[in-house]
């Protein structure tokens, strides 16, 4: 029961894989389009802030989209979540809404704000080297 269960979440795994893959290659596909649109609408080269602010939005969207793949392929491999990864992923999103959202909303800004310095914490804590055994026993 057990093998087939592992089968099971092997297929689902690989499957998840596939329709993220998929996912990441419609993103890339629009976003060349809509550049490819922005870049002939524009022959001067003038490319206001908000476009610019769109095409970062959909380069960090297509990041995410491949970090998350990367995931999912990790953990066919491995059979581990790397925790670090996700605070990786979870900080590029962070940055992709900071871009693509309007910050004029001051509790908005205060929540993103906190949100990042609990991510980027959180990863500085896993990256960060262990300390040796005999600093962490207590004296006494």
């Amino acid at each position: 029961m057990m093998r087939w269960i592992e089968r099971f979440e092997t297929w689902i795994n690989w499957a998840v894989l596939v329709m993220m893959a998929l996912v990441v290659l419609m993103l890339a596909i629009g976003f060349a389009i809509d550049l490819g649109r922005d870049i002939l609408a524009y022959p001067t080269g003038t490319i206001s802030n908000e476009q610019i602010y769109a095409i970062f939005g959909d380069l960090l969207l297509i990041l995410i989209g491949l970090e998350l793949m990367h995931t999912v392929k990790v953990y066919l491999q491995d059979h581990t979540v790397h925790v670090e990864v996700i605070l990786a992923v979870a900080l590029v999103a962070l940055a992709r809404k900071v871009i693509a959202v309007n910050l004029n909303d001051q509790g908005s800004t205060i929540g993103l704000a906190l949100l990042i310095v609990a991510l980027a914490g959180s990863h500085w804590l896993l990256r960060r080297p262990a300390a040796p055994a005999a600093e962490i026993t207590p004296k006494g």
